[in-house]
């Protein structure tokens, strides 16, 4: 499996996760041989998009070779992440997935096809972000307390969700507010957001990349952002807790992960081509510009990182008593 990186002598050091330091040069050196895809299970056009092909352009130019965004939109992500498990552990086949991938989609669905701890080693994180409740252009609220108001009002109401974390912030400002909603499954958001513009769903989450740029465009209107401070990218957009729900707070991040078993070497190598991308000044500037933050952890930072993470949503689903579906 791992013959067109490190020879036979070599093998044993890899395998062991302590290569000798000609196995590390072997490895890295040679890597990557041919064209690396990095899947994403979810649409064009979000943040994790925009980000995925960010990186996949500098890394093209930081290793010479090509490296393409492939997009598998579907099942909360799920559908891309089970190809990356089931694919080759040699570095040629990535996940770019938000934190959902990787900390809660395994404890929210019965049905997760991988475990992301067993079948997934992530490599790196990349950006860390909030989401925005948006409603239609055309809906008359303007404000967290109004749309409150209108759902009670009419007794219920129905939000969009293309995302475990998406959900998750619907379900947590039900919870917060007193409200009686259903949940409205969709394979992107783009979908969601079609049908939010017709009204056939109150209200969504969406990532604050995607919240701004629809804002600005003006096919959204973005009542507030699950941060615990306002946005740089989206100053304008008030944090729900400015907005009535003083306990509300919610982030998530983008992080990059390969097959559990592909080569330490390799992994090692993929972390530190990640902090090099996310140093550079464009980089961060796009990142920053798109209601995001650089976040970089060193290889060391990154699996304690996570399990911290799992943990936190392990709480949240408890205390916040979201449906296992």
């Amino acid at each position: 499996m791992y013959g067109r990186f490190i020879s036979t002598g070599l093998v044993a050091g890899v395998l062991f996760g302590v290569p000798t330091n000609s196995a590390r040069a072997q490895v890295t050196t040679s890597y990557p041989t041919q064209t690396v895809r990095i899947l994403l299970g979810y649409g064009a056009g979000g943040g994790a998009d925009i980000t995925a092909r960010l990186f996949a352009a500098k890394m093209e130019t930081l290793t010479k070779q090509v490296f393409i965004v492939v997009n598998k939109p579907g099942a909360n992500g799920n559908i891309a992440a089970n190809e990356v498990v089931r694919a080759q552990p040699d570095g040629h086949t990535l996940l770019w997935s938000p934190s959902s991938t990787y900390a809660s989609n395994h404890l929210l669905y019965k049905n997760t096809p991988y475990d992301p701890k067993r079948d997934l080693t992530l490599v790196s994180v990349f950006t860390r972000y909030g989401f925005v409740l948006v409603v239609s252009k055309d809906n008359p609220v303007n404000s967290i307390s109004e749309l409150t108001a209108r759902l009670k009002a009419k007794g219920g109401g129905m939000y969009g969700s293309s995302a475990t974390s998406f959900m998750a912030c619907a379900e947590l400002y039900k919870l917060s507010a007193g409200l009686i909603t259903q949940q409205v499954n969709y394979k992107t958001t783009g979908d969601a957001v079609r049908d939010l513009a017709g009204q056939q769903v109150d209200f969504t989450f969406v990532d604050a990349a995607f919240a701004v740029a629809q804002s600005q465009a003006g096919r959204v209107k973005s009542l507030a952002v699950t941060l615990k401070d306002r946005m740089t990218g989206g100053p304008e957009i008030p944090t729900m807790a400015e907005s009535g729900l003083p306990d509300y707070e919610m982030s998530g991040w983008i992080g990059l992960a390969a097959p559990k078993q592909t080569p330490v070497a390799i992994v090692s190598q993929l972390n530190r081509w990640a902090g090099q991308v996310i140093a550079m000044q464009d980089v961060r500037k796009v990142i920053l510009d798109s209601s995001s933050e650089p976040f970089y952890l060193p290889m060391e930072q990154v699996a304690p990182f996570q399990d911290e993470q799992i943990e936190k949503w392990r709480r949240l689903i408890t205390d916040g008593r979201l449906e296992v579906q």
